[in-house]
């Protein structure tokens, strides 16, 4: 008499051997802009340019501050 488990493990070897031996198809990567988490990525750009421009403005008044404070004259930009 044939014990089960001496014909299932070649049969399920077998099995596990022929899936996904195929060549595969390589897929074009999406820029994570064009997906779904467009908003996630492109929020710290947002943030920064936010923050270059607060700081640059703050720059200007701080340099404006310090030309007005050792009596230079005020230039118009």
């Amino acid at each position: 008499m044939i014990r089960p488990a001496t014909w299932i493990l070649p049969l399920l070897c077998a099995a596990i051997a022929a899936c996904g031996g195929g060549e595969r198809e390589e897929r074009e990567v999406m820029k994570p802009e064009e997906t779904v988490f467009r908003d996630l990525v492109t929020a710290p750009d947002k943030v920064q340019d936010r923050t270059d421009a607060a700081m640059e403005m703050h720059r200007e008044a701080l340099e404006r501050r310090l030309r007005e404070d050792e009596g230079a004259a005020p230039d118009d930009r």
